[in-house]
């Protein structure tokens, strides 16, 4: 059945499914599946732990700042689908080079084409099409979106784990599995993405275009320069780095702290029950917050969120003494990681309209990529200099608590930002 003729389910709901499956791959399995690798690593070439998380550091600094701005302009202009496809084929392409792994500058060649693919494929594209297809239910399918990266990271802990195990501990067979799981089901989905309702002669929420209804007003195109001059954005921007570096950082180095607490024939199972509940907590953080944003200010949504991530830090501090606390970590942690992400681009969309959005998200993704690159580098150089995790999981709570600060800062008046009334303002004189 054509797209068009489709006309009982609202198509926009079919670009939810694909976004799902777009966030369970590129995020939650590359994201969050490529740091259990990272042990296996170290035994089999020796490297020290600063020398694996400078490859995910550089690859994510290239892709981010360097394109973040340009992939933006991209999708503003042209759409998701066709950044989308390219993102697809630089994460197959990266997980298989990966299987062929045998130097540091091989490694990190693999890597830049990982964040290749999390840029163009990832975030980014799918907040932009999800908010052309929804607005009254924009942060409740945001939510349903971004809960594949839940199930994505949930998942690939114990997928690596059963396909190491059927291949004898051979991860490169399992990295050339993965690229083949990514090759067949997203460039399939590509096939059924549509840019905007009006290509099927709809409405956003599913409003026949004949119906009569009118379609909620965005406001008309904003400069950037006008956005930059809102003290929200910067607010936003400080807010959402701070807290994507400490999320990076600690989940970039999870499965090395886990090496160092639990004693050696206990890690893997260990280290794949961690991170697969973390990522499993994360799905009802992101229903439970999603759900929220639509019925309260997002602004408080979302600096409850960053209070959570930074509370569930130190809990990881104890589990040195206690590695039963690992588990109650896991289930804090991944609450608040699960909202995080999808908070950042209804802030956004609330704060600046949709005008600009793909634009604003593009460089406040490309500043949230510097946190997320240099903090995993920095607190693994760390236990690599002291012997310990303390330092550098104490300086990611502050990061989160810093980020907290920042969005209870951005100011409201009578329940709408002041940054979207001072931009409607400009664009009536």
């Amino acid at each position: 059945m054509s797209p068009q003729s489709d006309r009982k389910v609202f198509y926009g709901w079919w670009i939810v499914a694909c976004s799902f499956a777009f966030m369970m791959l590129i995020v939650g399995f590359s994201i969050y599946g490529m740091p259990l690798f990272y042990n296996l690593w170290v035994s089999e070439f020796g490297w020290k732990r600063a020398d694996i998380q400078l490859g995910n550091t550089m690859g994510k600094l290239i892709a981010g700042p360097l394109l973040g701005f340009f992939v933006g302009w991209v999708i503003d202009r042209k759409g998701s689908r066709g950044a989308m496809a390219a993102g697809v084929l630089f994460a197959a392409s990266g997980l298989f080079c990966f299987s062929f792994t045998h130097g540091l500058h091989w490694l990190y060649g693999c890597f830049l084409l990982a964040a290749l693919g999390y840029l163009c494929a990832g975030p980014l594209p799918n907040q932009v099409l999800l908010s052309h297809w929804f607005t009254r239910y924009r942060g409740r399918v945001m939510g349903i979106a971004y809960v594949g990266i839940g199930v994505g990271g949930a998942l690939v802990p114990w997928v690596v784990h059963l396909l190491n195990a059927h291949f004898h501990n051979d991860w490169r067979e399992t990295m050339r599995v993965l690229a083949g799981l990514y090759a067949v089901v997203l460039f399939s989905l590509l096939l059924i993405i549509r840019r905007r309702p009006s290509d099927l002669g709809l409405l956003p929420d599913g409003i026949s275009a004949d119906s009569g209804a009118t379609p909620p007003e965005h406001g008309s195109r904003i400069s950037l320069g006008r956005i930059f001059s809102t003290p929200a954005f910067w607010l936003l921007a400080v807010g959402s780095v701070m807290s994507i570096g400490a999320i990076g950082g600690v989940i970039q180095n999870l499965p090395l702290f886990i090496a160092d607490i639990i004693p050696k024939p206990e890690i893997e199972i260990t280290k794949t029950r961690i991170m697969s509940l973390v990522l499993f907590s994360s799905i009802a953080g992101r229903i439970a917050m999603g759900w929220l944003a639509d019925r309260f200010t997002k602004k408080y949504v979302m600096l409850v969120t960053y209070c959570i991530v930074g509370f569930a830090i130190p809990v990881l501090l104890l589990a040195r003494s206690n590695p039963q606390l690992l588990y109650v970590f896991a289930v804090c942690f991944g609450f608040g990681l699960g909202a995080d992400y999808m908070l950042i681009p209804l802030m956004a969309a609330e704060c600046f309209g949709l005008a600009a959005l793909s634009r604003v998200l593009g460089i406040i993704i490309m500043s949230d990529s510097i946190g997320e690159a240099t903090m995993p580098y920095l607190i693994a150089h760390i236990r690599d200099a002291s012997g310990s995790y303390a330092a550098g999981f104490a300086i990611l709570c502050g990061l989160a608590m810093i980020g907290a600060v920042a969005i209870a800062s951005i100011r409201y008046r009578g329940g709408v930002p002041v940054s979207w009334l001072k931009l409607q303002d400009q664009n009536l004189r």
